[in-house]
């Protein structure tokens, strides 16, 4: 089960609960021939109908990862935090993925969620190889508007990481992780920007995402980007929004989904 939390405020607060592949072309032509090679030999050999889809569909997202390799992505520059001490190796890969789609949405999107297409059904269920199966609200829907949306979006700042704003998520973290409790305000109702203005001081618009579930760092973008059963798309808009330059995260388990992640987003921050 995934659940995901955004909110942005500036005078007013709205709150709700590297693939590397050569192209989206050649991947479409490699995902069927490989179909029909399976589907010949399940056939000929009468292999058992467990063996092995899912070892097919991770040869095809595999397929997908070499094929990358055509647009080089400038690492060094969107990897502001791969030298943060403080952070964990997945908190650092969550701040390099938002730093991967600000910088080039549109090749974010053929480049890393193209292949996702193929594994929603018309139940509205998205059954990723390796993860556990979804229903989804919206269904295919959402992707394809997401999809669209990157397509046309602007590039935004690559943000940098800041310790002040990771220790204001890692607060959360720890409030919920094992109490269970969800949202914005913590069990002793402290909002996002108390939580900031403890480690220093946000200047000009600032936001949190909460995202709930499987935290596997490129699959909290993800999900943040598609912003399923969301209407305003908040927390699209706030990964996306070029008014942000600092970035914290801070990541772990939780008792009721398994796992969390806290982002948090400002303009300008300066720390105490």
């Amino acid at each position: 089960m995934l659940q995901i939390v955004n909110v942005m405020l500036k005078n007013y607060q709205h709150d709700r609960i590297t693939f590397k592949y050569f192209s989206p072309k050649h991947a479409t032509i490699a995902f069927f021939f490989v179909l029909f090679l399976f589907k010949t030999i399940n056939n000929e050999a009468h292999m058992n109908s467990k063996i092995h889809f899912t070892t097919l569909l991770f040869f095809l997202v595999s397929i997908y990862t070499f094929s990358q390799n055509q647009y080089q992505w400038p690492i060094k520059e969107l990897d502001t935090a791969r030298e943060a001490s403080y952070l964990s190796e997945k908190e650092k890969d969550i701040i390099l993925e938002m730093n991967m789609v600000r910088h080039n949405p549109t090749m974010y999107a053929e480049h890393m969620m193209k292949w996702m297409e193929a594994f929603y059904d018309d139940k509205k269920m998205l059954t990723i190889p390796g993860k556990i199966p979804y229903l989804t609200n919206e269904g295919k829907e959402a992707y394809l508007e997401c999809m669209e949306e990157l397509r046309q979006t602007a590039p935004a700042p690559v943000m940098k990481v800041s310790h002040g704003m990771s220790k204001a998520c890692k607060l959360l973290l720890l409030d919920q992780g094992t109490t269970g409790r969800t949202g914005h305000k913590s069990s002793s109702n402290t909002t996002p920007g108390d939580r900031l203005k403890q480690f220093g001081t946000p200047i000009g618009y600032f936001a949190e995402n909460i995202h709930y579930g499987d935290i596997e760092p490129r699959f909290v973008v993800i999900s943040l980007l598609i912003d399923d059963g969301v209407k305003s798309r908040g927390h699209r808009k706030t990964l996306l929004s070029n008014n942000f330059n600092f970035t914290g995260v801070a990541m772990g388990d939780h008792k009721t989904y398994g796992g969390m992640c806290v982002i948090t987003y400002a303009q300008q921050y300066q720390e105490k």
